[in-house]
């Protein structure tokens, strides 16, 4: 694959229809809009895509772009590497293919497309027999890049067993077993890809499972080989993570609402029971009657984004006249920041 890209491969690949490239990433459309990629939405889709300037945008986490940044934002590619899968995938070859031979590539495509009408694409949904298997497989944090970040966010080793964080090392070996054992179907069903045979995220990782009881109900993946920081399956709604200490609580017992599920598993490990929503408009209103019997503390990050958090939650209990205290970490700190500091000083 090429280095090095002309002007011209480069106004190609910006002129591929945004739909089909969206498509291509695993995006389900209906229409012009999907659930984001990022996860955070809940109820309605915030994707958006414009066929007049051929571009997208999520109106939920403001990330926008042509079909270049989206492969960079999904895959966590650099420029050029971006470029390169969608040569690879569209057929477009330097500046050897002629706009009119890839034109008819595209409206005439050898293989099925993704955007199909909706009744025939099935929705994602969790899939806890998947997931859970997904975990098993892997094993405890080793690799000293993991080990590294749960040490800068508080989390001690034993700390991690108990939550069941794993590593895993090999997305590619990963995907190649998961598809060996529930397809490739199963897997794309489950958020854990999109269109190609491979997971949605690429390089060394760490896993979060959400448990309810046994179960696993959903997983989020931080990424420490890739720009994309964190992933959660494709369209399927985010849960509470930590939901399983509500049970453990007693009525008026303190219960902090943290932003993050560092921030929730390095608090459970400092003594304080933790609950953790994932990201600052991640919140759901439905949450808001099983938190009520509870002395309730918003823990948001040092941020603009734990500013919306802060509102969003007081908001949401201010309707039922219930009261949240909050405690703020220094700017540009969170509480696993906070947590951490304090264990290494």
């Amino acid at each position: 694959m090429p280095t090095q890209l002309s002007d011209q491969t480069l106004a190609r690949l910006r002129e591929l229809p945004m739909a089909e490239v969206a498509a291509a990433m695993g995006i389900i459309l209906r229409g012009s809009k999907a659930m984001c990629f990022n996860g955070h939405d809940t109820a309605s889709p915030s994707f958006t895509v414009s066929k007049t300037r051929n571009t997208w945008k999520c109106f939920g986490c403001g990330e926008h772009g042509d079909a270049i940044a989206l492969v960079r934002k999904i895959h966590g590619l650099g420029f050029i590497d971006a470029c390169n899968w969608l040569c690879s995938h569209f057929g477009v070859a330097g500046s050897d293919v002629p706009p009119s031979r890839l034109a008819r590539s595209i409206a005439r495509p050898t293989k099925p497309q993704s955007v199909v009408p909706s009744t025939s694409v099935p929705s994602n949904r969790p899939d806890p027999e998947l997931y859970g298997w997904l975990t098993a497989h892997c094993g405890p944090v080793k690799a000293s890049l993991g080990i590294n970040y749960l040490q800068a966010h508080g989390i001690s080793p034993e700390l991690a067993l108990k939550f069941g964080i794993v590593e895993l090392v090999n997305p590619t070996k990963a995907y190649l077993k998961l598809e060996k054992h529930w397809g490739a179907e199963r897997i794309r069903a489950a958020g854990l890809s999109g269109s190609r045979r491979a997971l949605s995220w690429y390089g060394y990782a760490l896993l979060f499972p959400f448990k309810s009881g046994a179960a696993t109900e959903y997983l989020q993946v931080r990424c420490l080989e890739s720009s994309m920081k964190f992933f959660g399956p494709s369209g399927i709604p985010k849960p509470m993570f930590n939901r399983e200490r509500l049970r453990q609580l007693r009525k008026g017992g303190l219960l902090h609402i943290c932003e993050g599920v560092p921030d929730a598993v390095a608090m459970e490990g400092a003594g304080f029971a933790a609950v953790a929503v994932l990201g600052a408009t991640s919140f759901r209103s439905e949450w808001v009657e099983e938190l009520l019997p509870f002395d309730l503390v918003g823990v948001p990050d040092g941020d603009t984004a734990g500013e919306k958090f802060m509102k969003c939650l007081a908001n949401e209990f201010r309707a039922r006249s219930k009261s949240v205290r909050f405690a703020i970490p220094p700017e540009g700190m969170d509480a696993s920041d906070v947590i951490a500091r304090g264990k290494n000083a």
